[in-house]
């Protein structure tokens, strides 16, 4: 007697049929372009310059549904060999990826106009045989075009990466360092299955150093790492909680944004709040690289300062600390001394000074679309891969506070997309 399993995706039960996928598609593209119309957004187009899509939370739930519904189609008519096939796939576009990253191909090719494969590959210095068959597996996944035969230009895509620094710096770091670490992950399981830490990395498998070391010893590395980092704020961190949800009119002096990085959060922050002053601690290479993002009416508000979080907290009499996107990089004994270290800080501050902890916090499990989850658990890779970090929930949060010190206690928490925002107290 035969046994049929129905242990099926959630979403996949009930989602067998190709025309009723199809004609839900039709439906949220539907619902997509009426939201871009009614709110005055361009719609999209496959012209170079075609790069500005909303920010806003509606506007995420209906890419998400359109999305998820792709996915079941495309997966429905490719099956399971096919799937597979392009998985494995993946990494040779991203190899092709970093060899045009490594060789300023992005750069080469004009904002406008085109330019023959002939003088890219002389201007990048590579041969036209490696250089034509990386870009035309480039174009394949929108990634440059090819208008002219012979000719190269940008789309949307590789525009981007021409005009945007940050976020080019994001996939070299991604590509260079990261990728090559995630590829030693099974070896670092394997020579340690029941134990990791910050220490105890696929990276410092692949590299030999923990990540960090790494960067204190490159400090070329070290600083497009810290511009890699503020462009994947733009990529998935945004900070609306930690903008919108928090009160800030109602605070007066010095807020220390802690393990700050480049001071792009302090900055916008200065812009949008003109009373409020920053200072930023990170390393001396952080700063170097946020010299650069100071603006006239932020220079005089925003400082820099030397300063590791794991070492007692030299601030007081502050109006608030911000601890944004530190713990997820860290495993749970490092978060603690992380939290045990500001204590003085805020022991030397007043009773009403808030630690805002503002982190990708995981929502309860089984309450996510697979298209948030899938984003949520590549970054939980990215923290085991890279610095034996993990995300974590509101009650791991807590746990951990508690551990720190028993005063510590969460008063609000404020979920926004990725990025949530725990205001944290130190109990008198």
């Amino acid at each position: 007697m035969s046994h049929k399993s129905n242990n099926k995706p959630i979403e996949a039960i009930g989602r067998t049929n190709l025309l009723a996928i199809a004609e839900d598609i039709t439906q949220r593209t539907k619902d997509i372009t009426e939201y871009l119309q009614a709110n005055g957004y361009p719609q999209p187009t496959l012209s170079a310059d075609s790069v500005a899509h909303p920010e806003t939370v509606e506007y995420v739930v209906l890419y998400g549904k359109l999305k998820s519904s792709l996915e079941d189609l495309k997966y429905l008519v490719e099956g399971p060999k096919r799937h597979f096939r392009e998985l494995c796939c993946h990494g040779y576009e991203l190899a092709a990826i970093q060899v045009a990253l490594e060789f300023n191909f992005f750069e080469i090719v004009p904002l406008e106009g085109q330019i023959s494969i002939e003088d890219l590959a002389e201007k990048a210095g590579v041969d036209i045989d490696r250089t034509q068959r990386i870009v035309r597996l480039l174009v394949t996944e929108f990634i440059f075009q090819e208008p002219t035969l012979g000719y190269i230009a940008h789309s949307p895509s590789s525009y981007l990466l021409h005009v945007d620094e940050e976020i080019r710096s994001t996939l070299h770091y991604t590509l260079d360092e990261m990728l090559k670490a995630a590829s030693a992950t099974a070896d670092n399981v394997k020579a340690s299955p029941l134990k990791y830490n910050s220490a105890l990395t696929p990276f410092t498998t692949r590299h030999g150093i923990p990540i960090f070391n790494f960067y204190e010893k490159d400090t070329r590395r070290s600083i497009r790492f810290a511009k890699a980092m503020a462009g994947w704020s733009k990529l998935n961190l945004n900070i609306n909680a930690l903008k919108e949800a928090f009160p800030w009119n109602e605070l007066k002096g010095t807020v220390v944004d802690v393990g700050g990085g480049s001071g792009k959060v302090s900055i916008t922050l200065a812009q949008t709040f003109p009373d409020l002053k920053f200072i930023v601690q990170d390393s001396v290479d952080m700063h170097v690289a946020g010299q650069s993002l100071l603006t006239d009416e932020t220079r005089d508000r925003v400082s820099f300062m030397q300063h590791s979080f794991f070492n007692p907290q030299p601030v007081g009499d502050a109006a608030a600390f911000i601890l944004r996107a530190c713990a997820l990089n860290w495993s749970d004994s490092d978060v603690v001394t992380m939290f045990r270290s500001l204590v003085p800080g805020l022991e030397r501050s007043e009773p009403t000074t808030p630690l805002l902890i503002n982190d990708l916090v995981l929502p309860p499990q089984g309450t996510l679309t697979r298209d948030f989850e899938r984003g949520l658990r590549q970054i939980d890779l990215i923290m085991l891969v890279g610095f034996g970090g993990k995300l974590r929930t509101q009650s791991e949060f807590a746990v951990l506070l508690k551990e720190a010190d028993e005063r510590y206690e969460i008063r609000n928490f404020y979920p926004e997309g990725l990025m949530g925002l725990l205001e944290v107290y130190l109990r008198r």
